[in-house]
């Protein structure tokens, strides 16, 4: 026999008047199951997580009854409730990943520059075009028709920097001379 607990009620209450079949769609789990589970049989923890994903609930709530109920909601409940100290301790951390990531991408861009600089340095005219260059109508006065591959690289350092963001750009640059 199954009886409905605090638990059971925080199931049906998020899932409100979703039907068991739409429940089963969602949890990709049998209409039976959720209509036995809905009514107060222990659901497996399978079920329980697909179901918090599903409707976006918050497993804590669900389990607990304690925080806020939608998933959506729960940083900015622990952010309310959180200390200094834990606040610090958070910022730390990204801090911490953030600076393993610039690293990372510093890396990344010293292997690009290792690999292309070579191939953009070779580069020659084509029977005096440069493809990369502007026709002299399309040029700025004074504008010299010579590209060192130094400017390649830093056009590529430019380009990838838009996308990643200057900062990151900069410091891969200063890191490479």
């Amino acid at each position: 026999m199954t009886t409905m607990t605090p638990f059971h009620e925080r199931l049906n209450e998020a899932a409100g008047k979703t039907s068991y079949r739409r429940l089963g769609k969602l949890t990709e789990t049998h209409p039976e199951t959720v209509r036995r589970y809905m009514q107060g049989q222990t659901p497996s923890s399978t079920y329980v997580m697909a179901f918090c994903d599903a409707l976006g609930i918050s497993g804590d709530w669900l389990l607990t009854g304690k925080g806020p109920k939608l998933r959506n909601e729960v940083r900015t409940h622990a952010l309310k409730h959180a200390d200094a100290s834990e606040l610090l301790n958070a910022i730390a951390d990204t801090l911490t990943a953030l600076t393993a990531r610039v690293e990372t991408m510093e890396r990344f861009m010293q292997s690009i520059e290792s690999r292309i600089g070579p191939m953009i340095r070779a580069m020659r005219p084509v029977d005096g075009m440069d493809p990369g260059i502007l026709s002299s109508d399309e040029r700025a006065p004074g504008q010299s028709t010579d590209l060192p591959a130094e400017d390649a690289i830093e056009r590529i350092r430019g380009a990838i920097g838009g996308v990643l963001g200057e900062p990151v750009a900069q410091r891969a640059s200063a890191s490479a001379d």
